[in-house]
């Protein structure tokens, strides 16, 4: 089955003091990282961006960073019933996703969890279990009492078929609804399936919940031994040296280290896990490539680093020439600017391995989100 896919972020974010859709992520905006969640998908066909009116160019640049799939922008309405509306008017295939454009984090299987519920049960919304009581606020007193393990938390992206969720809309014409689960429950009272949903995948209503959410750590090291003659690849960049690098690949100490540091902070396994040294396939391989391959695993997660930060330490020769074509290197592949990139080069002052000129180690932090 195909899909569409809704994205409502038409409203104005009245209680995040400013545009949250235009919140930096990583270097670029939050709806652009709502967007390509969507892009990355096969079973979509197109993505329908819904803004309010004078935010059309904001929408189209969004849809070409992403890239891949067909995209319309149409114009919201006053409320996200009206936006969801006017965004049905321009889907056509048989499934249709509808999702928050402040929601920049579900993961590619969520959406194919959603997508797998509409074509075994017609429909799919992720839920989550409340972990906190629920009474009701009446003149400043806590009134009822409602058993926990029956409530749930809704999210989206939810999916349906078409035809059924343009008959609920339908059917309940002028009639206001939080979501589209409460208006399908409405017009089909077996209600939509639920799915699980994920904890990471929030809406962004204020800048506390974007910082809170915005934050994962990542810290790496690696170090290796020097030879005489041999190659001696830093950063991507070969360095001009008498010495080498002994290593099963290219030996590249700082990027290793920032693949470990990425790694860890989208809670995957270490690089020597991912990529063995005792499979040929790496033997010299360019870590450039095991650093695309790392991408590739955080983009699966909807994760992108958004600030980097490496320490290289080496004897000799000096490296302070080098730094500013490193950072240029890693941007292109990072995908972040120039100046959320450090990269600083220190000796070991005669002391230690790195020190007497046996060896070359870095350390690397990542913040990523």
């Amino acid at each position: 089955m195909k899909f569409d896919v809704i994205i409502a972020a038409s409203g104005v974010s009245e209680r995040a003091g400013s545009d949250k859709l235009k919140f930096d992520l990583g270097g670029t905006p939050l709806l652009f990282r709502t967007v390509a969640a969507f892009s990355a998908q096969e079973r979509i066909e197109t993505v329908i961006l819904c803004v309010r009116s004078g935010e059309e160019e904001f929408a189209h640049s969004a849809l070409q960073a992403a890239g891949g799939k067909k995209h319309v922008v149409v114009v919201g309405g006053a409320t996200r019933s009206e936006t969801v509306a006017n965004g049905l008017k321009a889907a056509v295939s048989e499934g249709v996703l509808v999702h928050d454009g402040a929601r920049p984090y579900p993961t590619a299987s969520l959406i194919e969890s959603v997508m797998d519920a509409v074509e075994s049960y017609r429909s799919g919304v992720p839920v989550l279990k409340l972990n906190d009581s629920v009474r009701i606020l009446s003149s400043g007193k806590l009134t009822g009492e409602f058993p926990r393990e029956n409530l749930v938390a809704v999210q989206t992206p939810q999916g349906y078929l078409r035809k059924e969720l343009l008959e609920a809309y339908s059917a309940t014409e002028g009639r206001e609804f939080t979501d589209e689960s409460a208006r399908y429950a409405a017009v089909f009272p077996e209600g939509a399936h639920a799915v699980p949903g994920e904890e990471r995948n929030a809406k962004i209503t204020s800048y506390g919940d974007f910082a809170a959410l915005n934050s994962r750590i990542g810290v790496g090291y690696d170090i290796h031994r020097l030879m005489p003659f041999g190659k001696l690849m830093l950063c991507g960049i070969e360095i001009a040296s008498d010495v080498g690098v002994l290593a099963h690949s290219d030996g590249d100490a700082a990027i290793h280290a920032l693949i470990d540091a990425l790694l860890s902070a989208a809670g995957e396994s270490d690089i020597g896990t991912l990529f063995p040294d005792n499979d040929p396939r790496y033997d010299g391989i360019d870590s450039f490539i095991l650093l695309t391959e790392t991408m590739e695993i955080l983009r699966k997660k909807n994760l992108r680093p958004s600030s980097v930060s490496i320490i290289i330490r080496l004897e000799r020769p000096k490296l302070c020439d080098y730094i500013p074509v490193m950072k240029v290197k890693l941007s292109s592949v990072l995908g972040i600017p120039v100046e959320n990139i450090g990269i600083s080069a220190k000796t070991g002052e005669g002391m230690d391995s790195v020190g007497k000129g046996l060896a070359v180690a870095a350390e690397a932090a990542v913040l990523i989100g």
